[in-house]
């Protein structure tokens, strides 16, 4: 069978392979020796062991394996594999059934499979490529081409599509370019700008040129014909782009240099002046002639003479950026520049290297800090005459301090640091040195208020917290800043407040005297008023009792004469109270409520209320309390309440109303009873008098409102009555409030 197999395909003089399912060869015929360098004829694997397998003949070669080949027979598609063989053909072996065997039969396919390398080269190619007739008809492109016409105009790649034809191309060159080719058939090449394309960059649609590189060669056969012509493009697009961004970006730096505010020098390698900018040229004040020698760094005298050629020598040598500030006197070269006067110039020298030549050359950038010079000169003086300003404060026994408007301290003298019990360093802020700046206090308004004002403040304040008395000068300077001049007053306070309080005592004491010789006046006036008619009374009594001789009517005298001496007794114990009273001006003082006061003395008077039936009212809204001696102020509302009992009238209800409010500084209490009344014409001026009664009632002795009146006035107050007959009376009493 395996006769009759190989038979027919020796009969179609088909190279083949005849193996078993394991891949063993089987039997090989000549075509397929050849190829596969194998011997002709049958194989015996069984019996063999030179037998060969597939892998071994074809696999290892093609990387294409027996158990791959089978699987892909198996599952019905093409199993076939290509081989390169050493007789440099390319073969194709397909995989069919044989019965129980397998063949494998070989096919020839060079022509094909260089073909399709060609094709392969021609897609893998990163340009485009086109062939036209020598009469600039389109053949055929690969896909890079296609791409690039299809951006352009699709039409270029069309069959039938003449170049030559194209006004775009024989304005852009490339008609010119095929036609040079044509006639020296040499390769010609050019870029080109071939049209314009959008670009999406961000959303934003620009619209780009597009610029190729175009190579045209010639393909001729062997009597030089010209069969056709090959265009190769490449998309330079980006190049350009980034070239005219860097001509635009050159040209841009040209103009920068050239206005550049600082002066821009340029030296070739050999010292000479290649450029210089318009700055530069205007701080020279020189425009340079053609016949003129052009300037050298290294052998120029005036250069020479500030080291400026040791500079450039260095930049060139060390090939390092070199910065330095030159004082240069002008006056002493008149050759390249008109300025006559002595200058400052900072130098900046660096090594370039020419884009062109690329020889190193040193670019200098020059600028003038004359102006600089002379400020920080300025500023250094001022910085010595301020240093010495400083020494002078911190020599004055006075706090001294400088800020600004917003209170930041710009400099503090040794005495302000003494004062603030520390340091204190320029930028600080005076809210943080002096807490009592951060409240609402007098004393910071006065402060805020000095530092916004225009001319110069002067006030002096009381800190608590450090027991001092400080007395301050703000005085606004021009430069926008404050002066503030700080005086320690503790001590001139301090004896103020002890002579004050001298002054004040000397003042007590004279009114004490003054009110004690008043006292003294008053005391002889009463007692030669109120005992005198007593004391003649009892002569009159003594002398009547030692001349009767009847002892009836001597015991009679007796006991006259002890009435008398009882009423005697009773005046001078009143007196002494009322003394008592007057002597005590130093009485220590009690916050009092009027409400809880009034109602003390109702529980003491209740028996004589409660008779009276006196009805007692109050409004106590408008000043409930009073700093005064607890004991005056109970007498004084004991004094006035027995005052509206006993003298009442018999028609009315008798009633009585305090009220109290605050006037001026001082608490008023009023108090109106409905009584009797007082005839004010007659005898207001005795109404507070010692033993003063103006209606017939046994009770009435006389010395409530005396001593009233003596214990309000005791206390810096006063006391003073309105009243009408037969309405009633008001009493006003005005407190003195510490």
């Amino acid at each position: 069978m395996m006769n009759a197999i190989m038979g027919n395909a020796l009969t179609r003089a088909i190279p083949a392979l005849l193996l078993d399912l394991h891949g063993n060869l089987l039997y090989v015929n000549q075509g397929a020796a050849e190829w596969l360098r194998v011997p002709e004829g049958e194989f015996h694997p069984a019996e063999n062991v030179s037998s060969l397998h597939f892998n071994d003949v074809i696999g290892k070669h093609t990387n294409v394996y027996w158990p791959m080949l089978c699987h892909l027979h198996a599952m019905g598609r093409n199993a076939c594999v290509d081989m390169y063989c050493h007789t440099r053909q390319w073969v194709q072996w397909q995989l069919t059934a044989a019965g129980e065997c397998l063949l494998l039969t070989g096919t020839d396919i060079s022509s094909r499979r260089s073909l399709a390398d060609s094709d392969a080269l021609l897609r893998s190619l990163p340009c485009g490529l086109q062939q036209f007739t020598p009469e600039g008809i389109h053949h055929c492109a690969n896909e890079v081409q296609q791409e690039i016409w299809n951006a352009i105009d699709p039409a270029m790649s069309r069959p039938g599509y003449n170049l030559f034809e194209e006004p775009l191309f024989q304005e852009t060159g490339l008609c010119e370019l095929f036609e040079d080719v044509l006639y020296t058939k040499s390769s010609a090449r050019k870029e080109i700008l071939l049209g314009y394309r959008e670009r999406e960059t961000n959303g934003v649609v620009r619209i780009l040129p597009s610029y190729y590189d175009a190579t045209v060669f010639a393909v001729t056969d062997e009597q030089g014909v010209v069969t056709s012509l090959q265009l190769v493009m490449k998309d330079i697009t980006e190049k350009q782009l980034s070239f005219r961004r860097l001509e635009k970006s050159s040209r841009l730096l040209d103009l920068i240099i050239e206005h550049l505010p600082i002066g821009y020098i340029q030296f070739d390698h050999f010292g000479f002046i290649r450029r210089i900018n318009h700055t530069q040229r205007e701080f020279f004040q020189y425009e340079y002639e053609e016949t003129e020698a052009p300037f050298n760094v290294m052998s120029d005298p005036f250069a020479r003479l500030y080291g400026l050629d040791k500079l450039f020598k260095e930049v060139m040598v060390a090939n390092k950026v070199i910065r330095v500030e030159k004082q240069l006197d002008f006056s002493k070269d008149s050759r390249w520049t008109t300025q006559s006067r002595e200058v400052w110039l900072d130098l900046t020298l660096f090594p370039l290297k020419d884009p062109v030549d690329k020889q190193q050359i040193v670019a200098v950038l020059v600028n003038d800090i004359t102006d600089r010079k002379m400020e920080q000169q300025m500023r250094n003086q001022l910085q010595r005459n301020t240093e010495q300003l400083h020494l002078f404060f911190d020599a004055v026994d006075m706090g001294y301090t400088t800020m600004e408007k917003d209170g930041t301290l710009s400099f503090a003298n040794r005495k302000a640091e003494e004062m603030a019990g520390r340091r204190i360093f320029a930028g600080e802020s005076i809210y943080e040195i002096l807490p009592e700046l951060g409240y609402a206090t007098p004393f910071r308004a006065r402060f805020s208020a000095a530092l916004a004002g225009t001319s110069s403040a002067s006030f002096s304040s009381y800190f608590p917290r450090r027991y001092k008395w400080y007395e301050f000068l703000i005085t606004p300077m021009r430069d926008g800043t404050v002066s503030v001049f700080i005086r320690d007053i503790t001590d001139s306070r301090n004896m103020q407040k002890d002579l004050f309080r001298a002054n004040k005592q000397l003042n007590k004491l004279n009114k004490s005297l003054v009110n004690q010789n008043q006292q003294l006046e008053d005391f002889a006036h009463i007692t030669s008023h109120n005992l005198r008619a007593p004391i003649a009374n009892l002569k009159a009594l003594m002398q009547m009792h030692n001349d009767s001789r009847l002892p009836q009517e001597r015991e009679q005298y007796l006991s006259l004469l002890q009435e008398v001496i009882f009423k005697i007794d009773e005046t001078l114990n009143d007196l002494v109270d009322v003394v008592q009273i007057r002597k005590n001006v130093d009485m220590d003082r009690e916050e009092l409520a009027f409400s809880q006061r009034l109602q003390y003395v109702k529980d003491v008077l209740f028996a004589d209320i409660e008779k009276s039936g006196i009805l007692l009212t109050t409004n106590f809204e408008h000043a409930p309390v009073l700093q005064f001696p607890r004991l005056y102020l109970d007498s004084i509302l004991q004094n006035l309440i027995t005052n509206a009992i006993r003298y009442r009238t018999q028609e009315r209800r008798p009633s009585l109303h305090f009220m109290s409010w605050q006037e001026n500084g001082y608490t008023i209490l009023t108090a109106e009873d409905n009584g009797l009344g007082i005839d004010m014409e007659r005898f207001g001026h005795k109404l507070f008098g010692f033993r003063k009664t103006f209606h017939k009632n046994k009770d009435a002795k006389g010395i409530g409102l005396f001593i009233t009146k003596t214990q309000v006035e005791a206390m810096g107050g006063s006391i003073r009555a309105e009243s009408t007959p037969g309405q009633g009376t008001k009493f006003i009493i005005t407190f003195k409030t510490e």
